[in-house]
Order: C-alpha cells, then sequence, then structure tokens
C-alpha cells in the first residue's frame, strides 16, 4: 500500500513552490510600450552587470490585440543576432542569447501599421548559467510612436 503524505507535508511544499515561483516572476524585468507606425522601431540597451552573468532572457507579449500585427524583437550582442516573434496576442519563444558580462542591444518592431497603437510587454533579464536571475539595468535609448 502507497502511503499518502500528510496535509501539513502537502502544504509546505506547496508553500515552497509558490515561492519560488513568485520569485521567479519577481526577478523578471517588464517594459510596457507601443508602437504605431510600421517603419517604428523602439531601442533599449540592457546591461547584465554581474560577473556571473551568462546571458539575456527575452520576451515579447502582445497586451492588448488590435489587429493581427505582430512584435518583433531583435537582441545583438557583440557579433550575434536572435530574434523571436510574438503569434498574435500571445506570448513569444524565449530567447536566450549568450554574451555574458556586457550590453545587449533590444530592438522592437512590429509587422504592419494602425492608427491605433498596439502596446507590447517586453520581459527581460540577465541570468547566470544556471538560469538564474543576475544584475540587469536597462536604458532606453529610441521611443517611437
Amino acid at each position: 500500500t502507497m502511503k499518502k503524505p500528510s496535509p501539513k507535508k502537502v502544504t509546505i511544499f506547496s508553500g515552497i513552490l509558490m515561492a519560488i515561483c513568485y520569485a521567479s516572476i519577481a526577478s523578471s524585468h517588464q517594459l510596457i510600450n507601443s508602437l504605431t507606425a510600421l517603419h517604428a522601431v523602439d531601442y533599449f540597451l540592457i546591461t547584465c552587470g554581474e560577473a556571473g552573468s551568462h546571458h539575456l532572457f527575452v520576451q515579447i507579449d502582445d497586451l492588448k490585440v488590435v489587429d493581427d500585427r505582430q512584435f518583433n524583437v531583435v537582441v545583438v550582442k557583440d557579433k550575434v543576432a536572435f530574434s523571436a516573434m510574438n503569434p498574435d496576442g500571445k506570448t513569444s519563444p524565449v530567447l536566450r542569447v549568450g554574451g555574458g558580462v556586457g550590453g545587449y542591444h533590444v530592438y522592437v518592431s512590429q509587422s504592419m501599421s494602425d492608427e491605433k497603437a498596439a502596446n507590447y510587454q517586453l520581459i527581460f533579464h540577465c541570468e547566470d548559467i544556471d538560469n538564474m536571475h543576475s544584475d540587469t539595468s536597462v536604458v532606453t535609448k529610441i521611443d517611437q510612436p
């Protein structure tokens, strides 16, 4: 016969799991912005400042679907570029761009224009080799309509 875990153990385990999930979410950086014109590109410089930084984690999310447009995020570090596009109304696949400490150039564009601005959320954070959050900062270089 298989022993059932005690309610106390289940509660403790659930609490630990929730704390881990919360810590993971709380360690993310989120930047909310919008684009209207087709040619517009927002540009951010994200810096990984800790010696243990291994890569930059990035995702893009369409916050309010106003039409069929999609957002594209491009991350450039040294001589390497990666990109991801979100399915309309959903979050893009995760990008983990290796490059260690230093600046990552991040560009956000969209697939089409409209008279209304479309809002996006850029989720990012520097991580060590075990995907744990490390020191992250961001500067907005270009914020186009």
